[in-house]
């Protein structure tokens, strides 16, 4: 065999001294206390990748262990301490990983629904890829064709032309289909520890999939990682074009069994990035290698070698051979004199090997993944791009699960808040409800949490995971009588964690803040269970102060129990179905029905009527005790069942995407009208009403009312409001007349209004005074000191919000 060019670009280590350095790391594990990786990680995932003359840098082979000054331990002392070994990997070696958490926004519940949904969307590529071929094919014949060829064969010709342009455009509409019921978005895949007989070792291992599945979600994760990194002040790539790569990053090995077209299988070990996924896409787009060619096999053309026929067919997978012939290219093409000075070869020097930290060992495999993404989420927060703000929100989410998870209280608080205690906190595998509440895993295992009876359909998993998740966000804090005077109140086990994770001030400072975050955690984690995202601030007001103080206790009955009481004239089961678990589905649909509140009352011809999202479920949750219009109480069930059931639809209407219905008649009966905001707002008008906000109270952590205006634009227009242009009528006269008619209006409309609210207030104070008598009945102790506080607090809010308009509008009067 001839001898390698030498330069820069580094070539795999030699088997001998493979072994060696798995033989190092092996017994330095054991001597330590941790678990190592596979013997097949490191031969065929790391070794392959080390830089020149690394495996015996950081080899004693005398000792047969790690040399010290070669590694390191994070989290020492803890389920996630981890052994690092500092190496210098080639430049190309390792991949961007899925599971990164700058873009855990972009990816959906890793269902049977969605699989399916992706297997069609490749399906779709693959078949639009073929037609494409197929039509290229046929132009090329219809372009040979000459003057003396027959007309026969000439129509033939355009026949085949137009065919293949026809089946073209329908797998293009296909794909297009395919991709509108993803939303843009992939399921995320699933990672698990590697297991080899009944050991768990310091490795990660993807569930089977076929190879074109495996690049589509590779190709994903880079595209969205792409875009996060259009917003940095500087060009990446030629920072390390120019500098090359200072800082070290972390890399775990990870291996993705697959399945090729022609139905072979292989299992292919790669280093995946776990800090540094920016980097690494950037030193792959200057070597010129495609990220899912590197984990899926290279093309044999893009690698030929001199004197080497190409195959179009062959693909390589092994990544000893891919770093191999990868590197020989560089290298003669970097010692070429003739080269081009900006070419990939000279371009990429400085990134030829980049310092590493490989994860070579760990206390607790099974807490490996966790233990990773603690890590990458660590690395974002403090990072220097920005944060969206729904990825920020996944990232604090999934620190809150790991915190509740360490503290050893996540399945102790589930089983007993959300089952009554019914079952014990050792019956829920708290690795897998992990998993599943961050998206790394199946809903499934939620399952147990169900009323017995219960189907665990994909609805009732995806509810049950609203729910733990409205839980872990808002848990309860245990009431206790009044506090005594400079005694610290006891807010139980559950609610600290919350405050640390999210760094929240302490439990007294009880303000709308506290709310709108972490109502702000709530809306991106549920909006992962849905294909079509809605905007976070549809959220608005689901939560309120009181809400993130004293938590959310879960209604106990099922989904089809709260559906039943509600057939049967609960209204207390409908508020808690709308507000509860009608509302993550009004958000994130395809035509969503509650929208963040754009728009401006200042001129609602221009921006659309303003509507906050609190006015609209509440409008939603009035209309079943004060129904209007068309509404009866089998067109709320109708509707309530069908926007439920809308996330597992395979069909649209009118050619909308999958998840868009008909809305219901009076009757229950669809219609003919598609149900979207349009309908909901004629058929649940917006009102002149304050807005009681959401939560299990009935005040409005913001004191945000249905009136109030946005911003006022100088552009917008006069109709609509109190007043009028004075250079819209030459004639004085004649705009006196119009405004005094205006302000005649607007008083009509503020005193229905008045009276409506009026009605409101009494109605609360009659339900308060019906809780005092059913607590003297009961000879129940009274609500504790502070939750009184905070009930007067709020209507003191909106009691000094209202007399100081009302006040202004009669001194104003007094000049008519």
């Amino acid at each position: 065999m001839s001898r390698n060019p030498e330069g820069p670009y580094p070539y795999p280590t030699t088997p001998e001294w493979a072994e060696n350095l798995y033989s190092a790391i092996v017994s330095t594990c054991h001597q330590l206390g941790l678990v190592p990786p596979p013997r097949s990680a490191v031969l065929e995932g790391l070794a392959p990748a080390l830089g020149p003359g690394e495996a015996k840098r950081v080899t004693d082979r005398r000792n047969n262990q790690l040399k010290p000054t070669a590694y390191h331990i994070e989290n020492r002392g803890t389920d996630h301490e981890l052994l690092l070994l500092n190496v210098d990997l080639h430049g190309a070696a390792s991949i961007p990983w899925p599971l990164n958490d700058r873009t855990r926004n972009d990816w959906l519940h890793l269902t049977p629904e969605n699989t399916a949904r992706l297997n069609e969307l490749v399906g779709a590529k693959r078949a639009v890829s073929a037609a494409k071929a197929l039509r290229a094919r046929a132009i090329e014949a219809q372009r040979r064709q000459t003057a003396t060829t027959p007309a026969s064969e000439k129509r033939a010709a355009e026949d085949a032309v137009a065919h293949a342009s026809t089946s073209l455009a329908a797998e293009e509409a296909r794909l297009t289909a395919a991709e509108r019921a993803l939303a843009g978005r992939r399921p995320l895949p699933a990672v698990r520890t590697f297991v080899e007989g009944d050991r768990h070792l310091t490795a990660l291992v993807t569930n089977p999939m076929a190879a074109d599945v495996a690049a589509e979600i590779q190709s994903h994760a880079v595209a969205k990682l792409r875009e996060r990194g259009q917003r940095r002040p500087y060009e990446l790539i030629e920072s390390l074009v120019q500098e090359g790569q200072r800082e070290s990053t972390i890399v775990v090995l990870q291996q993705t069994p697959v399945e090729a077209v022609d139905g072979t299988e292989y299992a292919p070990w790669r280093p995946v990035q776990v800090t540094g996924n920016n980097r690494a896409d950037a030193r792959l787009q200057i070597m010129d290698i495609d990220a899912a060619h590197l984990l899926t096999g290279v093309p044999q053309p893009l690698l030929v070698l001199d004197n080497e026929p190409e195959n179009r067919v062959e693909r390589i997978h092994k990544l000893s051979e891919i770093l191999r012939r990868l590197s020989t290219r560089l290298n003669l093409e970097y010692a070429d004199s003739q080269a081009d000075p900006e070419g990939r070869a000279q371009r990429a020097v400085r990134v030829a090997v980049v310092r590493s930290r490989v994860v070579v060992g760990s206390a607790s495999p099974v807490r490996l993944e966790a233990a990773l993404r603690e890590l990458n989420v660590h690395d974002h927060l403090r990072g220097q791009l920005p944060y969206d703000d729904a990825d920020r929100a996944l990232g604090l989410w999934s620190t809150l699960v790991n915190a509740y998870q360490a503290a050893g209280l996540l399945a102790e608080l589930l089983a007993t808040e959300v089952t009554g205690g019914r079952i014990p906190a050792a019956n829920l595998d708290e690795d897998a409800v992990a998993d599943a509440l961050v998206g790394a895993g199946s809903l499934d295992p939620l399952g147990v949490l169900l009323v017995p009876g219960d189907e665990p359909t994909v609805l009732a998993l995806r509810d049950m995971a609203i729910r733990c998740t409205t839980l872990l966000l808002f848990p309860p804090v245990p009431k206790q009588p009044d506090l005594v005077k400079h005694k610290t109140k006891d807010t139980g086990r559950y609610w600290p964690i919350v405050r640390a994770t999210l760094q929240e001030g302490p439990w007294s400072q009880n303000n709308g803040k506290r709310a709108e975050r972490r109502t702000e955690v709530w809306a991106a984690v549920i909006a992962q269970h849905f294909a079509h995202r809605g905007n976070l601030h549809a959220a608005d007001n689901a939560f309120n102060a009181t809400d993130a103080q004293f938590g959310v206790r879960p209604d106990q009955r099922s989904l089809p129990g709260l559906l039943a009481a509600c057939r049967a004239g609960d209204s207390d089961a409908w508020n808690v179905l709308v507000r509860r678990h009608l509302l993550p589905s009004l958000i994130n649909a395809p035509e969503p029905f509650i929208t963040a509140g754009q728009g401006s009352e200042v001129a609602a011809n221009r921006k659309g009527v303003r509507r906050p999202p609190g006015n609209a479920v509440q409008m939603l949750v009035t209309a079943y005790t004060q129904p209007v219009g068309v509404v009866t109480r089998e067109l709320l069930m109708a509707f309530a069942e069908a926007v439920l059931n809308a996330p597992e639809s395979t069909s649209g209407v009118h050619g909308l995407p999958p998840g868009t219905f008909l809305a219901p008649g009076p009757d229950g009966v669809s219609t003919t009208r598609l149900a979207d905001k349009a309908w909901f707002d004629d058929t649940f008008p917006k009102t002149q009403k304050v807005a009681t906000g959401g939560g299990s109270g009935s005040g409005d952590s913001k004191g945000e009312s249905d009136t109030g205006t946005d911003e006022t634009d100088p552009e917008d227009g006069d109709e609509d409001t109190g007043t009028v242009a004075g250079d819209e009528y030459d004639d004085p006269q004649t705009r006196l007349n119009i405004i005094r008619a205006k302000v005649a209006q607007k008083l009509g409309v503020v005193t229905d209004g008045g009276e409506t609210l009026g009605e409101e207030i009494t109605g609360l104070t009659d339900l308060i005074n019906d809780s005092v008598s059913a607590r003297h009945a009961a000879g129940a102790q009274e609500e504790p000191s502070e939750i009184q506080k905070a009930y007067a607090d709020q209507l003191k809010t909106v009691k000094a919000n209202l007399t100081e308009k009302i006040n202004a509008a009669i001194i104003a009067v007094g000049d008519l």
